[in-house]
């Protein structure tokens, strides 16, 4: 293991946040991965213009015609000319969020080696490996969750939020009210949602510690040594502990989910309405209408990876405490050993 993995478990020093230590086992692809991700941006855009230039081009009755280099193109080999480049569009578009992808899986794996190789020290220098099934869960379940996460830290924010503000952006150069139509939602949103996602984020931290506290006490660790019926109400206690937080989290994760969809739903109303009567005024086109509304689709999901992400950074943060606070448990207790 490198000397900064090392360092990140050390007795007696500061501890890394998740972000530092993430950013220190894998700054290098990560940049490899921000500039990938970053080539996302020019090509959602293509992908939203084509389709408005083949309808009001090439597909619309007396609509304006396009000469390319001053060639005269007819009605049919401007169609093929503009669906082969929207075709590319799409292409090269997939091929760069498969790529990033890929690197995000990659650098999550070499996350995920790094805490477990931490934990298996931690392991070896326990005392009468005391702590070995508390230090067993930690490396199979929570370090995986942490990957995931390093892997999308600075990738997901530049991918989603540049395809966010890109579809944004080509809203409003097709018409400011339709714009604000297909917006109007997104303030409630952004008021009310983090909110809510905050209230599940402390539950879920509650939830790691409900679970590790179990999993200590039913394997008879030495902060809850085994002992017979005399504890079998407390450990009742705790399952119906863990039981209510996990209800709680899933009552409120489905009322954030709901909040979400409704919102996200309503704002098509807006949309349709508002984009419809400009078109019946003649003050847009109907390509311009078609590609905006390609434009919101690209600007649903986004939103929805977004919301995403900040609550697997939350979940990764609890579960980062959690396995560094475990690590330094177990070396504590090797150092107080006579």
């Amino acid at each position: 293991m490198s000397s900064c993995t090392r360092s990140a478990f050390v007795e007696g020093s500061r501890e890394p946040t998740l972000e530092q230590a993430i950013l220190r086992w894998t700054l290098r692809p990560q940049i490899k991965l921000l500039v990938i991700s970053s080539l996302v941006i020019p090509t959602t855009y293509l992908v939203l213009e084509f389709p408005k230039h083949i309808i009001n081009h090439v597909l619309a009755v007396g609509g304006p015609k396009m000469d390319l280099f001053a060639f005269k193109l007819d009605q049919v080999s401007l169609l093929i000319l503009l669906c082969a480049g929207y075709l590319g569009a799409i292409t090269l578009n997939g091929t760069i969020k498969y790529y990033a992808s890929t690197a995000q899986g990659q650098i999550a794996e070499r996350i995920v080696r790094r805490l477990r190789i931490a934990v298996l020290r931690a392991q070896a220098h326990s005392p009468e490996r005391a702590d070995g099934p508390a230090l067993i869960s930690v490396a199979i379940s929570e370090c995986e969750p942490i990957g995931y996460f390093g892997g999308s830290m600075l990738s997901v924010p530049v991918l989603q939020g540049g395809t966010l503000l890109t579809s944004l952006a080509f809203l409003f150069m097709q018409d400011v009210l339709m714009a604000l139509a297909a917006v109007v939602m997104l303030p409630v949103q952004i008021a009310v949602l983090p909110r809510l996602q905050s209230r599940i984020n402390v539950a879920v931290r509650k939830r790691v510690h409900a679970t590790r506290s179990l999993s200590a006490a039913l394997s008879g660790t030495p902060e809850f040594p085994a002992a017979p019926s005399s504890t079998s109400r407390e450990r009742l206690r705790q399952i119906e502990e863990l039981e209510a937080i996990r209800l709680r989290i899933n009552e409120m994760k489905a009322r954030l989910k709901s909040l979400y969809n409704f919102t996200s739903n309503l704002t098509p109303f807006f949309f349709f309405t508002v984009g419809g009567y400009l078109v019946i005024q003649n003050r847009l086109s109907i390509g311009a209408l078609v590609a905006a509304l390609a434009a919101y689709k690209e600007i649903n999901p986004s939103l929805r990876e977004l919301f995403g992400f900040l609550q697997a950074w939350s979940d990764a943060r609890a579960r980062y405490e959690e396995v560094t606070r475990t690590i330094n448990s177990s070396k504590h207790r090797e150092l107080a050993q006579p």
